[in-house]
């Protein structure tokens, strides 16, 4: 029987993101009531929160990339082909995310359309362009096969009967559906550092996006080898970001609050998805190195 210890895999870096999480989301939920202002997402003042929430973040996530530098040649991801049902509702749970983020898109679109037609005059489109429409669409349409990606992972950790390595090619639909979320994002003409929702979905999403490579190489054996160590070290900051964005933005929007968002920024359940698939694939599949790896090598 192994032993393990918080040591063990990626343990340590899981635990700064939970004591990182568990300071953030309460200051981030109370900057919504306190200092931020709604649809613009401004600061009206910069105070103690401002800096506490930045600070927190910013060392946890230099601690978690440090961690992963150091931890590089430890790490192992286990591509043993076994039963993962948590990790296979999981996936399920993400892809059922990302699918909502396609329909939003897609209504969007045509909401888009109806307005360029004349045929309707809605305020939450507002300042799009046909060119967010085309972006829009891409977005939806790798989000369709995100989801289809998600959905065979999953059935492939509940039957057990494979790892989900031969799922090659679609493997990539998750990388450049969040290539399209952050082009998406940077088409909008207003500060990204004065509008803290929109810089932290940008960084977060930066993150996914390695993550989604990183688990695309190594997943599909695809020039995988030493990059094991990426799926924590990016991963981990992108579940952390994509916690503060999502939770303090539903707890807004379930307490009858949700003038207080951001315009563009409501709570989207991707994220959330993601955010568990993120953590449940490093503390299941991310381990110590074996024997036998370490002597091939």
């Amino acid at each position: 029987m192994k032993n393990k210890s918080i040591a063990s895999g990626f343990g340590i870096g899981v635990i700064i993101m939970a004591i990182a999480a568990v300071v953030a989301l309460p200051i981030r939920t109370m900057q919504f009531f306190t200092v931020l202002e709604g649809e613009s997402g401004f600061y009206r003042e910069a105070d103690w929160s401002v800096y506490l929430l930045y600070g927190v973040l910013a060392l946890s996530i230099v601690a978690i990339l440090v961690y992963g530098i150091f931890s590089r040649k430890r790490l192992y991801y286990s591509l043993e082909v076994s039963k993962r049902p948590g990790m296979g509702v999981i996936s399920m749970a993400a892809a059922l995310g990302v699918l909502l983020d396609a329909a939003f898109c897609i209504t969007s679109v045509m909401k888009i359309e109806e307005i360029s037609s004349g045929l309707s005059t809605a305020n939450y489109v507002e300042g799009m362009t046909q060119g967010d429409g085309v972006i829009l669409t891409a977005e939806a349409v790798f989000a369709v096969f995100t989801s289809i990606y998600l959905v065979v992972l999953g059935f492939s950790y509940l039957s057990g009967k494979t790892n989900g390595s031969e799922y090659r090619l679609i493997s990539l639909a998750p990388v450049i559906w969040s290539i399209f979320r952050l082009v998406y994002r940077f088409k909008r003409t207003i500060s990204f550092v004065r509008v803290s929702d929109l810089l932290f979905e940008m960084i977060m999403i930066c993150f996914m996006i390695m993550f989604f490579f990183a688990f695309a190489q190594v997943n599909s054996r695809v020039g995988g080898k030493g990059n094991e160590w990426k799926i924590a070290a990016y991963g981990i900051p992108a579940a952390l970001l994509a916690l503060v964005c999502f939770i303090p933005r539903f707890i807004v929007t379930i307490t009858g609050n949700a003038q207080l968002l951001y315009s563009y920024s409501a709570a989207e359940y991707c994220d959330f998805g993601v955010a568990l698939f993120i953590i449940s694939a490093v503390l299941t599949r991310v381990t110590d190195k074996l024997p036998e790896a370490k002597n091939e090598e």
